[in-house]
Order: C-alpha cells, then structure tokens, then sequence
C-alpha cells in the first residue's frame, strides 16, 4: 500500500506540472477534480450555450465517447457506449467529469492512474499509466 501511495503522489505531481505548463503555454484554464485529476474548464461561448443544455442525471442512459491518451499524445483507448450515470461503469475521473458536462459537450481530462485505469489497466492501457481523456457526452438514450 505504501508503495501504491508514493506513485499516487507521484502521478500528481506529474499531473500539476503538465497542467501548470499548459496554462502557461496557451491560457487554458483548469479545475481539479475532487477525485485528483484536472478538468479543462470551457470557453466563455460554451459556458453559454450550457445553461440552455441538458445534463445528466443518475440513472440516466447516456450515449458517451471515451478516448484516452497517454500523456506524449499516444491514442490508448477509443470507445463509445452507452454508460448508466453514477453506475461507476466508466473510470473515476470521467465518471466526475461526466457529472458536469451538457449534452454535446466535449471535455480534456488529466486523469492520474488511480482514477483512469488503476494498478490493473486495461487491455490497453498499462498499470500505473497517467492519461489525457477526449470525453464527448453525446446524447440521453
């Protein structure tokens, strides 16, 4: 458990870095997830348009777009399916994330391994891998 606890530190100091280069390089402008990883936030246009647009409820059903990256830009992951909000069916930070989004919304993701694939992974995500989630929030089923 010990060791688990240093590579989760690890995973976000890693994380504020790149987070803290990316606001510096471009302006973007970040939230940190209450689960540890980083939300991009949206553009004033899109903030707008989101009062006027729907937002998940549990259980609803929605159809949602999941690609995940390693953080050198490498496609890991790319599905879309129909996810049962708050089901935990998908990884921890989208699953929180998702919570904020409106239909049609897509959102970039920081998320630190234990809240993208854990110290399992996944068929094709290796154990321990921080990554960078495109999750698009298409439509209620």
């Amino acid at each position: 458990m010990e060791i688990n606890q240093r590579l989760a530190e690890q995973a976000d100091i890693e994380l504020m870095a790149l987070v803290d280069s990316l606001q510096k390089a471009d302006g973007s402008e970040f939230a940190q997830l209450s689960t540890g990883g980083w939300k991009k936030r949206r553009d004033p246009q899109a903030r707008e348009a989101a009062q006027y647009a729907d937002f998940p409820k549990p259980p609803e059903h929605w159809l949602v777009r999941i690609r995940a990256y390693s953080l050198q830009g490498d496609l890991l992951k790319d599905v879309e399916g129909v996810y049962t909000i708050k089901h935990f069916d998908m990884p921890i930070a989208v699953e929180e994330a998702v919570d904020e989004m409106c239909e049609g919304e897509t959102a970039t993701i920081y998320a630190p391994w234990y809240t993208a694939y854990g110290v399992k992974g996944d068929k094709t995500v290796k154990p321990y891998t921080n990554v960078r989630f495109e999750v698009t929030l298409k439509e209620k089923q």
